[in-house]
């Protein structure tokens, strides 16, 4: 830890965490627009949670109504840019997997494949349409006071070092709460719940780690190893539960290769429920270290 971080105020600290993630939204919102970048409405994404993490980890420092404000509207912009990379993940996903099918049934599931690419061409309209809208706009001009200035208030004076840090036991402590619940054969949504507690303490330690040093960063990395576990199983619950769906109203040719494309996807979700206890050893283990 160098020297600047042993002496960084909270405050300080805090600035630069929110004007990062409000940066890392800007520099992707023009490819979001053009649409040119398949990666783009992906980081434009991750940004917006990211921010909204930023605003939760960092709540003692901040006034609460602005930032209350502000994660609410980033709530809607991150539904709308949601929508189309939900209709993006599941098509690479099922493109990817279709390769588990046997090759004289691959041609029926074309049909499946029409269906998710009209999906995603109505979600990137309704995308296209909030980024226009006044009330996009008006975010855009809350995230640049917020980016010059967040409305910090009485702690963010004293030494980051000594006040930040602990602010990942809080997440961290839902998230161990919610393991502990899990029954043996735990539900999907569970897990689901799991990964997004995940997410949310993966995303405090990395905004603090900075100033708490490699044992931070170290369970910022087992974090993200336990949410990619936990993401490659709800991708696959996703997309089973959609065939599913296009099964039942497809006709009997499509419906069977879509059954076949499920059955990818239920193994796909059964090995990420096998590698969840150890992710999830790992991440305990390096929270453990931090003491």
């Amino acid at each position: 830890m160098g020297e600047r971080a042993r002496r960084a105020r909270a405050g300080t600290v805090v600035h630069e965490a929110i004007a990062g993630s409000i940066e890392r939204f800007r520099a992707h919102e023009p490819d979001v627009l053009a649409g040119h970048d398949p990666e783009a409405v992906h980081q434009a994404r991750v940004a917006t949670r990211r921010l909204r993490s930023d605003l939760r980890t960092f709540r003692p420092f901040l006034e609460r109504e602005p930032a209350g404000e502000l994660r609410a509207e980033l709530r809607w912009l991150g539904a709308e840019l949601g929508a189309v990379r939900d209709a993006e993940v599941l098509t690479e996903r099922l493109r990817r997997h279709v390769a588990g099918v046997p090759a004289d049934h691959r041609l029926a599931l074309e049909p499946v494949f029409a269906r998710l690419e009209r999906r995603w061409i109505d979600a990137r309209a309704d995308l296209l349409e909030t980024l226009h809208s006044a009330r996009h706009e008006a975010l855009g001009e809350r995230l640049a006071r917020w980016h010059a200035d967040p409305p910090r208030r009485g702690r963010a004076d004293r030494r980051a070092r000594d006040v930040l840090p602990p602010l990942v036991e809080r997440p961290w402590g839902k998230l161990a709460a919610a393991v502990r619940a899990l029954g043996p054969e735990p539900a999907d949504v569970d897990l689901h719940a799991v990964r997004i507690l995940a997410k949310r303490t993966r995303y405090a330690a990395e905004a603090i780690a900075p100033v708490a040093g490699a044992r931070m960063r170290h369970l910022g990395r087992r974090l993200a190893d336990l949410q990619d576990v936990l993401g490659e199983h709800q991708d696959a619950v996703v997309a089973h539960a959609w065939l599913a769906k296009v099964a039942a109203d497809a006709d009997a040719e499509v419906a069977f290769a879509a059954g076949m494309l499920a059955a990818v996807e239920h193994t796909s979700a059964h090995r990420a429920r096998a590698e969840f206890p150890r992710a999830w050893t790992r991440a305990r283990r390096a929270h453990r270290d931090l003491r």
